[in-house]
């Protein structure tokens, strides 16, 4: 049965909700403080290294716009 291949990742899913909740909700609370910690949480998510080349790759610029989250 193909459809036994295709099983949907439910716990994978629910910490990719759980995740964007939790930014957003950080976002919220730092502009609410200082827009500029916001610039400063973009700034350290560009430093965080590689994992290879083909693993994990680099944090876009402008992390708290959240474009292309995926786990």
């Amino acid at each position: 049965n193909m459809f036994v291949v295709l099983v949907v990742d439910l716990l994978h899913e629910f910490e990719l909700g759980v995740w964007c909740m939790l930014l957003v909700h950080l976002l919220r609370i730092l502009t609410s403080l200082n827009r500029d910690l916001v610039h400063e949480l973009d700034r350290r998510y560009q430093q965080v290294p590689l994992f290879g080349p083909v693993t994990i790759r680099r944090f876009s610029s402008n992390t708290s716009k959240m474009s292309n989250m995926a786990a």
